[in-house]
C-alpha cells in the first residue's frame, strides 16, 4: 500500500465509479481497477460493493476512507511543516469560518494580523459547521471558526471555546408575525422556512425544541448553504428562518426582526476548532492568538 494508491482509492470512493475515478486521475481504467484489486488482496477485505453502474463502500471501505484521509492529511502537514523549516516561516493559512464567524471577531482578528504580519497569505472557506467539519478533517482547511461540535463526534479534534452565539427565529420587518406579543409554534409553521439542512447545528436544535414540545418542525421549502441568500430571501418575503441574532444587527441584516419566541432562543459555545495534535504554522498561530484577544476584548463575552 502506498499514498499513491490510498489517492486512487479515495477519489474512487469519493466519485463512487471506477470510470469517473480513471477520467480524473487521468489513469487508464483497467489499470485503477487493478490497483483496487491488488489493494482489497493486501487487506484481505473487499472494499467496495459493484454494480454495474458504479460501486458503493463496504463497511471495510468505510473505515478505510477514514484512516486514508488522515494519512494524507499528515503527509500535507508535513511537506508545510518542512517547507516551513526551509524558508523559515509559513504565511499562508486557510480558515474555514461559520457565518457568524465572518460577521463577528473573524475580520477583526485578520485585519490585527495583517498589520503585524504584511506578509501573510490568508484563505477563508465559508460554510455552516458541519460542512467546515469535513474540510478540517479532509486537511482543506488549517482550522475552523464555528459553533462547536457535539462532543460524541469530535475525538479526533481539539476544541478551544472562545465565545457563545445565540440563534432565534428571524422575518421581515413588517412581517405578520412581528406585531403580535405572543406566537405559538403552530403559528410559525402557517408560513415558508428558509433552513441549512439537518446535518447542522442550528437545524438540529430549531428541530429538536420543536419536537421537545409535541410539534412537528418545520419542513423548509427552501434549503440553502449561504448565509447571504438566506437572509436576502427572508427580506423579501413572509419566509422565517432560524439563525444568530448577528445576522440580524450587522448592516446586511437590515430589514430583519427577532421574533419574539420564548423557548426558541438557544446559546452555544463557538471558538476554535483543529485536528487533534495537527501542526500549528506560525501563520496560523498569528490569526489564533488575534481571535482569543478580540475575544477576551469582546464586552458580549
Amino acid at each position: 500500500m502506498d499514498l499513491r494508491q490510498l489517492t486512487y482509492f479515495l477519489r474512487v470512493a469519493e466519485r463512487k465509479s471506477i470510470t469517473l475515478a480513471a477520467a480524473e486521475l487521468n489513469v487508464a481504467q483497467p489499470t485503477l481497477t487493478k490497483s483496487m484489486k491488488l489493494l482489497e488482496e493486501e487487506l484481505g477485505s473487499p472494499l467496495f460493493n459493484r454494480f454495474p453502474r458504479g460501486v458503493e463502500l463496504t463497511e471495510a471501505g468505510k473505515h478505510l476512507v477514514r484512516h486514508a484521509q488522515g494519512i494524507k492529511v499528515q503527509m500535507a502537514e508535513a511537506r508545510s511543516e518542512l517547507n516551513a523549516l526551509q524558508k523559515g516561516d509559513s504565511g499562508t493559512v486557510t480558515i474555514g469560518a461559520g457565518p457568524a464567524w465572518l460577521r463577528r471577531h473573524l475580520p477583526e482578528a485578520i485585519a490585527r494580523a495583517i498589520s503585524t504580519r504584511p506578509e501573510l497569505k490568508i484563505f477563508i472557506s465559508e460554510g455552516f459547521d458541519e460542512a467546515l467539519f469535513r474540510k478540517l478533517r479532509r486537511g482543506e482547511v488549517d482550522f475552523v471558526v464555528s459553533e462547536t461540535p457535539w462532543s460524541q463526534n469530535a475525538s479526533d479534534l481539539d476544541v478551544e471555546v472562545l465565545t457563545s452565539i445565540d440563534l432565534c427565529v428571524v422575518a421581515r420587518k413588517g412581517h405578520p408575525l412581528s406585531f403580535k406579543g405572543s406566537i405559538s409554534l403552530q403559528e410559525l409553521l402557517a408560513y415558508p422556512w428558509v433552513l441549512p439542512n439537518r446535518i447542522t447545528r442550528a437545524r438540529q436544535r430549531l428541530d429538536a425544541q420543536f419536537v421537545s414540545r409535541n410539534v412537528s418542525p418545520p419542513e423548509p421549502t427552501v434549503e440553502t448553504e449561504s448565509l447571504a441568500f438566506m437572509i436576502s430571501l427572508v427580506r423579501c418575503s413572509d419566509a422565517l428562518s432560524y439563525t444568530t441574532s448577528t445576522a440580524v444587527t450587522n448592516p446586511e441584516g437590515e430589514g430583519l426582526v427577532v421574533l419574539p419566541m420564548t423557548g426558541l432562543t438557544s446559546e452555544r459555545a463557538a471558538g476554535i476548532i483543529r485536528r487533534k495534535d495537527s501542526w500549528v504554522s506560525p501563520a496560523a498561530s498569528v490569526v489564533i492568538q488575534a481571535l482569543r484577544t478580540i475575544s477576551v476584548e469582546d464586552p458580549h463575552n
